[in-house]
């Protein structure tokens, strides 16, 4: 049987911190506990033999940790410029192991490092990298950590970009993270493709991209700056800085995020004016500290695929800081409503049916599975002769600020989606239809306050 999470995105948390508030994104490890009890009771009395755990990409958040913030170092940096004893390679171990430390995220390794004595059967856990933590297969040094903290016996090998399940010498099951098909996180726009091949060479993955600067320079600095801006007491007691504060820590939770914008101004207590007041110092020094990055203008326009006047108008304006005397309102909506149209991923089907093995009718793939999206799902994508192939989404396992139809207001949810496959042999407890596979789909988002601490770690009743 093949279990397949995406988009952990376990992070540092301490960079949120706000005295004795703790602001912690990572779901607590009961959630995981639980989550794999159900599985385990699921399959208790069928014939399965071993498992295989597919962690399909965004596991851990490296490329949004506070820590790129202590000096000139940058997550968009290609894999082949961490080489062994570099900085780069430093800094990323540095935040694999601050990552690993966080109270919430210990357990959770823990429990995925014990899944062998949990389910009583051999377990065997593969790591895809995805956008977020594409650096983790820079270095030899780098894997080795990534596969302790998740029990993966070691190697001198590089990680695989797609999980190919082979069934009678023919591959039944594709699973990759998902950002391929997104031109702002991928290392090059497939969607100019009229095929994709199974295999994507690796060259392309280790790329760095559109989506890593805004993740670091926009998303994961603005609540940043906006600490350092006001500083910590004041925040605590001011009801609308706190308000503002948590909007920014939120600010790359928003799906979709096209709403990123409506998210900011519906900050509630807070006019569209009084966001303003409070955000456009933030953001005027978050732009002076980008223009100051040597190269990024061209590393904006080459990941961005920015052409022409655009790319022209872009350059002049980090050159000539234009924002020195202020930043219009109008101006500010300007910058980020092409970042945040940019960073939008939506229908991604008709990009999977360009894929090699569902292109071909005579493909034995019947499944292709990913996340990056954080939208479970599951679509039909093809009947041949009788014989069905599907798209399924894995979701993520992440508080999630979802928006209402007209984008403007928002709530908060707590996802997590099961992906069950069963290879020919197995029996799924629920399906005896006789296709030589089956899969188990459930996508599952809870609301309400957080659950009372015992001993130590949140208690679900």
């Amino acid at each position: 049987m093949i279990i397949v999470m995406s988009d952990l995105h376990l992070a540092d948390s301490n960079s949120l911190s706000i005295g004795d508030h703790h602001y912690n994104h990572n779901l607590p490890p009961e959630v995981y506990r639980a989550f794999f009890n159900e599985i385990s009771e699921f399959i208790r009395n069928d014939n399965i033999k071993d498992i295989d755990l597919v962690l399909a990409g965004d596991i851990f958040e490296v490329t949004r940790s506070a820590l790129w913030r202590k000096d000139e170092l940058r997550p968009y940096a290609h894999n082949d410029d961490v080489t062994e004893g570099s900085a780069l390679e430093g800094r990323i171990l540095e935040i694999l192991r601050a990552i690993s430390a966080d109270s919430r995220v210990s357990v959770t390794l823990e429990i995925f490092q014990n899944l062998m004595r949990q389910f009583h059967r051999p377990v065997r856990i593969h790591f895809i990298p995805g956008n977020h933590d594409r650096l983790l297969n820079s270095s030899q040094r780098v894997r080795t950590l990534t596969r302790s903290l998740l029990g993966i016996e070691d190697s001198d090998l590089p990680f695989d970009n797609q999980f190919l399940l082979p069934t009678n010498g023919k591959t039944r099951l594709l699973v990759r993270h998902g950002h391929e098909y997104d031109p702002a996180n991928f290392g090059e726009d497939l969607s100019q493709w009229s095929e994709i091949p199974t295999i994507i060479g690796k060259s392309y993955y280790d790329r760095p991209c559109f989506g890593d600067i805004v993740t670091t320079e926009i998303a994961a600095k603005l609540p940043i700056i906006f600490k350092e801006t006001y500083h910590e007491d004041r925040i605590i007691e001011d009801a609308d800085l706190s308000a503002m504060f948590q909007r920014l820590i939120d600010f790359d939770n928003v799906r979709p995020t096209n709403a990123l914008i409506n998210f900011l101004f519906s900050t509630p207590g807070l006019s569209m004016q009084e966001v303003w007041r409070l955000i456009e110092p933030v953001f005027v020094r978050m732009l002076d500290e980008l223009s100051f990055i040597p190269e990024i203008g061209r590393l904006i326009v080459e990941f961005g695929g920015l052409k022409g006047f655009s790319a022209a108008s872009l350059l002049a304006f980090l050159k000539i800081r234009l924002w020195r005397g202020g930043l219009p309102f109008w101006f500010f909506r300007t910058i980020l409503t092409p970042v945040s149209r940019q960073s939008t991923i939506g229908d991604i089907s008709k990009h999977i049916l360009k894929e090699a093995c569902i292109y071909d009718e005579a493909s034995p793939v019947r499944c292709i599975v990913c996340g990056h999206t954080h939208n479970p799902m599951v679509q039909l994508l093809r009947v041949e002769k009788g014989i069905e192939t599907y798209y399924i989404n894995s979701g993520t396992f992440r508080n999630v600020i979802t928006a209402t139809p007209n984008l403007r207001d928002f709530g908060r949810l707590r996802s997590k989606a099961r992906v069950l496959l069963f290879k020919q042999g197995e029996q799924n407890p629920e399906y005896n239809r006789n296709t030589g596979w089956s899969f188990d789909f459930t996508a599952r988002h809870g609301f309400g306050a957080m659950p009372p601490k015992k001993n130590g770690l949140p208690h679900f009743d």
